[in-house]
């Protein structure tokens, strides 16, 4: 056995374990406005994109720099989506004031939200990933739902087991978020990335 390979590979683990709690309790101090859960998701995206590409496992400074750089360049787009989300929330409460079409009117919300919350998950790698138009980035996210709904899902089990485990013991909540959030983010740019070279390599070849 190799002990300073091991003792290296340690040391890794308890680094990244050790940033996600720094990253995930960043994001949850930036986003207490709730107006900036935009960029917070944006500068979070970021900085787990930078992990799986660098291994490079900072977290404060790369944080703040992209959480400035997703003010300063989607500040229209973080405005829309922001207004949206608080538009689907107001709903969500108006409609258990409502007696008839109760049902309907949820299932027409929830239908709406889930696909908002898709398209949010890829939304936000986009951007950080890819040097693009925002259409372009919402038309890419949109296929993505479709081409890539097994990570939908993925994420919602993950997100689903979080909940169960913070209700047993909010500690979870300390590093369970950003780990979803780096892995469903590190699959998708590993996917998005093999799909894109392989319809380059069948134009060329074509």
């Amino acid at each position: 056995m190799n002990l300073k390979h091991e003792h290296n590979k340690l040391f890794q683990a308890l680094e990244f374990v050790t940033s996600l709690v720094q990253l995930n309790v960043v994001f949850l101090l930036t986003i207490l406005p709730l107006i900036t859960l935009f960029p917070g998701l944006y500068a979070l995206s970021a900085v787990t994109r930078q992990w799986s590409i660098n291994q490079d496992y900072s977290v404060f400074h790369a944080y703040f720099r992209f959480f400035n750089e997703g003010v300063r360049r989607h500040y229209k787009l973080g405005v829309a989506w922001t207004l949206f989300l608080s538009v689907l929330l107001i709903d969500f409460l108006l409609i258990r004031q409502i007696d008839t079409g109760q049902t309907i009117l949820f299932t027409s919300l929830f239908v709406i939200g889930f696909i908002f919350l898709a398209l949010s998950l890829f939304l936000f790698p986009v951007l950080t990933h890819y040097e693009m138009k925002t259409m372009d980035a919402l038309k890419l996210a949109l296929f993505s739902i479709m081409r890539y709904g097994y990570i939908v899902v993925l994420a919602l089990l993950l997100f689903t087991a979080l909940g169960m485990l913070a209700y047993r013991s909010p500690l979870y909540l300390l590093f369970g978020f950003s780990f979803i959030v780096f892995l469903t983010t590190k699959l998708y740019l590993h996917q998005i990335d093999r799909t894109i070279t392989s319809q380059h390599a069948d134009v060329e070849s074509s």
